[in-house]
């Protein structure tokens, strides 16, 4: 494996960031080789061993990775939810970190899991998507760091006091405090000198991903128990009597209901209304170029009954770390409610090796919960969540 030319001088920059602050921050964007970039960085570090930390859909690209490309360092590769068994490293390398320790304003389980292995420790973070939900997210990822550029502020409140936006909401009659607000330039002010953030044409990435809009429309009888549910949050299908008693409960149903699938307590239920599926054969085809991307356990099971030689990957698993640059066609059947994982995911084509036009198909229904959920994560770059929830009906 040798490495492209942009990955040489990512690894140099970011080699002085790691020296002089203890942290580097790759916050390229998608597909632009942070791994290898990550990997010439450790070469060149005063160090032995290395831990690496990634997601488990991401294991197997580091490993190759590794194999590919000589190395003298001591490698260790393993997940988030096994990381607090490794001991302590040299140097951390912490793949996807938005993923796993950016929770506020409370630190989640593996960020807790995590705090002694860092300790005194240079930590290099990657991620296209450092604080896509804002930059209150950084702060806890820092804090992981001996070396965190906020080191007098021991908890997240009282960073908060200095550069967050404190409000309000009231829920179920009680004013609840927000953390979602921050003065974000003053965050960036105080950081920014931690990050190396390129994007593909910075680095000379010839194709960039657009994104393509398909309407389908659903035939009278989905659309009456779409309806039914929206106006009465209940609905008897064949396979049982399905309640919506939460709006999150409504809004993951008749998700779901576009794709021809549901979820009846725990029972993951194929339904027989194909619109999606019948869409994709008449216009893409079946064959091995092809990648469908759902979101849910049944559209995977009601995907595989009706393709053969298709790819089919879920949606968010699969939204960081793997790359499809060689196949032609990527069909998003469905996706979550997250905007840097559609950030993310709508890039696993893009490679400086593609030599075709990267398009990314996304199959909405008009007036339905998708196309709520395309606008929100890709236009407005906002999480899909209750309060952007509007009942519309279709």
């Amino acid at each position: 494996m040798i490495p492209f030319t942009h990955q040489t001088e990512l690894a140099k920059e970011g080699l002085e960031k790691l020296k002089s602050y203890g942290i580097c921050y790759l916050s390229c964007e998608e597909r632009t080789g942070k791994t290898l970039a990550a990997i010439l960085l450790a070469e060149d570090f005063n160090c032995k061993s290395v831990l690496v930390i990634t997601k488990k859909k991401a294991l197997g690209g580091w490993h190759e990775t590794l194999a590919a490309f000589p190395h003298t360092k001591n490698y260790t590769v393993t997940n988030y939810h096994q990381a607090h068994k490794q001991h302590k490293h040299d140097l951390v390398i912490m793949d996807e970190a938005h993923n796993y320790i950016s929770a506020f304003p409370k630190p989640g389980k593996i960020w807790k899991e995590l705090r002694y292995i860092c300790r005194q420790c240079p930590i290099v973070y990657l991620s296209a998507t450092p604080h896509a939900q804002g930059y209150q997210q950084l702060y806890h990822q820092f804090a992981l760091s001996s070396y965190t550029p906020w080191p007098t502020y021991s908890n997240f409140y009282n960073w908060f006091r200095s550069y967050g936006k404190p409000y309000t909401l009231e829920i179920n009659g009680i004013q609840i405090n927000q953390y979602n607000r921050c003065h974000e330039d003053r965050v960036w002010a105080s950081c920014e000198h931690l990050f190396l953030t390129k994007s593909r044409h910075d680095l000379g990435f010839e194709h960039e991903p657009t994104d393509k809009i398909h309407m389908i429309e659903l035939d009278k009888s989905t659309r009456h128990v779409y309806n039914e549910l929206l106006d009465h949050n209940i609905v008897d299908l064949k396979a049982g009597t399905l309640v919506c008693d939460t709006n999150s409960k409504l809004r993951f149903s008749l998700h779901m209901l576009e794709g021809g699938v549901a979820k009846i307590d725990e029972n993951y239920i194929v339904l027989a209304n194909r619109e999606k599926i019948t869409y994709i054969k008449e216009h893409f085809g079946d064959h091995e170029g092809l990648v469908i991307m759902h979101n849910y356990k049944a559209e995977e099971i009601k995907l595989n009954m009706a393709f053969k030689q298709a790819k089919i990957l879920q949606a968010t698993s699969y939204a960081e770390g793997v790359d499809l640059h060689k196949y032609s066609d990527l069909v998003i059947y469905s996706q979550d409610f997250s905007t840097a994982r559609h950030t993310q995911r709508r890039a696993r084509q893009a490679n400086k090796n593609r030599d075709t036009p990267i398009i990314v198909h996304y199959l909405l229904v008009k007036k339905g919960i998708s196309e709520q959920v395309y606008k929100t994560v890709s236009l407005n770059k906002k999480n899909f969540v209750d309060s952007r929830f509007k009942r519309t009906a279709i």
